[in-house]
């Protein structure tokens, strides 16, 4: 492929032929044309010393402005061409996006100008993330409602058998409802921290914080769940000062922790806070079976599930990855020794 030049450089070459050949044709004129003429035809022409030209000067003149112009319109059409074919493949790549058409891309030849070239990968690029764009739009909503199909069918079976007679309405029933409703209350909540960080509109309420308070006050809710599943829990909580929302963090852990839960071979949960640098860390650390290679950065995208569990939204990884970018930090998964994952999300200090 040629290597594109700049339309700066294109005019001026251009110009340059152009002069170029007016002074050819002049020089020929001048010097070849007339010496023949002075050769054969003496009286036809004005003398040297003669002002005033004759008819077959002004012939002369005109052929030569004649044959210039010739040259100046082809190589302005030629610059032009390679401006304007690829805007015309630019104009009906566009009509046919409005048109619903996301694949459409504009076409460029080889040797156009950088900035034109330029252009058309720019929109190109532009019309691959609208269509990326809309096919997530397609996958979210999809998931959105298979995610929430479940427990809706599961409450309108039991309000239904509860109408019907077929259950009482006592403890275990209401327990049951309850559950059902929780878990789509997490989804919703879910799909709103997802969304609001997707549109940079998730907004934190931060204070000064004890990192190792935020994450050990969740030892009562999430150890009964843990240890009922089979966990062997190790909590190693270090004092680490910073400015977070601790409401959001505790979130994000909590999603890491079920994380877990449902993902992870019942065994030692490893859950740390420390201070590594400039950054305050912390980390989740199971037993099995891990992230499989190639799969680290898909874990934290929406709906994405490293194993067949059926249990869990897949937003919640997701979630611990909008909290972290929040706060300016990230959030990552590595493979420890044991085969397990680790899970850090990490705040800057």
């Amino acid at each position: 492929m040629n290597r594109p030049s700049g339309l700066g450089r294109k005019i001026a070459l251009r110009m340059v032929i152009v002069a170029m050949c007016g002074f050819t044709l002049a020089a020929f004129s001048a010097f070849f044309i007339y010496n023949w003429v002075f050769e054969n035809y003496p009286g036809s022409v004005a003398a040297p010393d003669d002002w005033i030209p004759h008819t077959s000067d002004y012939l002369v003149i005109v052929l030569a402005v004649i044959a210039a112009l010739a040259v100046a319109v082809f190589a302005g059409m030629q610059l032009a061409r390679g401006i304007v074919l690829p805007l015309h493949s630019l104009a009906q790549a566009a009509r046919s996006i409005a048109d619903g058409d996301l694949k459409a891309r504009a076409s460029v030849r080889d040797g156009a100008a950088i900035e034109t070239t330029a252009l058309v990968a720019d929109f190109n690029h532009m019309a691959a993330q609208l269509e990326a764009l809309s096919s997530d739009m397609v996958t979210w909503n999809a998931a959105i409602a298979h995610e929430l199909r479940t427990p809706v069918t599961i409450l309108k079976g039991r309000l239904q058998g509860v109408s019907d007679g077929v259950f009482e309405m006592d403890a275990a029933t209401l327990s049951s409802l309850l559950r059902q409703i929780d878990g789509l209350a997490r989804l919703v909540e879910d799909l709103r921290v997802v969304s609001l960080a997707d549109s940079g509109r998730l907004g934190l309420q931060k204070e000064l914080v004890d990192l190792a308070q935020v994450v050990g006050e969740l030892k009562t809710v999430s150890e009964p769940a843990l240890k009922a599943s089979g966990f062997r829990l190790s909590w190693r909580l270090t004092s680490v000062m910073l400015m977070a929302d601790p409401t959001r963090l505790r979130q994000a852990v909590l999603a890491l922790v079920e994380n877990a839960r449902i993902h992870a071979t019942p065994s030692d949960l490893a859950i740390e806070v420390f201070q590594s640098g400039d950054w305050a860390v912390i980390r989740v650390a199971d037993s099995g079976p891990g992230v499989p290679p190639g799969a680290e950065r898909l874990v934290f995208q929406a709906f994405q599930r490293k194993t067949a569990a059926t249990e869990g939204s897949g937003l919640g990884l997701a979630v611990v990855r909008a909290i972290a970018q929040a706060h300016d930090g990230q959030a990552e998964v590595a493979h420890a020794e044991t085969g397990g994952a680790v899970f850090s999300i990490k705040l800057p200090l």
